[in-house]
């Protein structure tokens, strides 16, 4: 069943994340089966004070989201990426079935 990698955050160095942080991340993404649903610095809230940086990646499964996020060889890009993010917030979310 597929599964879903959301985050949002605020992005202090735009110009940062473009060029070197998103390079890096793809090939990580396109590892794991992955693909990217949203990406977006400049979201529009709707309710309450969240983050305006949101992106949602699908992946194949829960198992292929952990395994992108745990990478021993994402994990300097992924720095790099908190380097240039605050109040960054990961939730890992299986897609919905019906019941």
């Amino acid at each position: 069943m597929a599964a879903y990698f959301i985050l949002t955050h605020t992005i202090t160095d735009l110009e940062t994340y473009r060029s070197e942080y998103i390079p890096q991340v793809l090939p990580f993404i396109a590892k794991y089966g992955g693909e990217m649903v949203v990406a977006s610095p400049d979201s529009e809230p709707l309710q309450g004070k969240p983050e305006k940086g949101v992106v949602i990646l699908r992946f194949p499964s829960q198992e292929a989201v952990r395994g992108f996020v745990n990478d021993p060889d994402y994990q300097p890009a992924k720095e790099l990426r908190i380097a240039v993010t605050t109040n960054a917030n990961a939730v890992l979310a299986p897609e919905f079935q019906m019941p």
